[in-house]
């Protein structure tokens, strides 16, 4: 019988989600000019990760394209816990933030899957 059990389980676990398992394209944002775009879409994220420096004014753009389909962008463990309203898509949001060093995750708060880090970096010196 548990045999059984653990069968159906395994079934409806790889039922849940799409092709992907709902993670992200593994792809790195580059925010580091001050501006950047972050899609959902078949409630996954197109990146894992976002670039940024630090303390510097950053817009990020929330292009939920699943239509129908709630999502926001929280920054849960960033000074003051910025975050977007849950809206159903298709819409764009901004986001905009002024972060120190330091890495801080985003999160769609109700799709735990949507996960990534927003990595916030001094600015790299040029020159001598």
């Amino acid at each position: 019988m548990l045999l059984v059990v653990l069968s159906i389980g395994a079934i409806a676990v790889a039922g849940c989600g799409d092709d992907d398992g709902g993670a992200a394209s593994g792809d790195c944002l580059d925010g580091t000019s001050g501006e950047v775009t972050i899609v959902a879409e078949n409630i996954a994220w197109d990146a894992d990760c976002i670039d940024a420096v630090a303390d510097e004014d950053l817009v990020i753009s929330i292009d939920n394209q699943d239509d129908g389909i709630l999502h926001n962008l929280h920054l849960r463990d960033a000074p003051g816990e910025p975050t977007t309203e849950l809206e159903k898509g298709p819409i764009v949001q901004t986001l905009e933030v002024n972060l120190p060093e330091g890495d801080y995750e985003y999160i769609c708060d109700i799709h735990p899957n949507m996960l990534g880090t927003l990595r916030v970096a001094p600015a790299t010196q040029t020159g001598p």
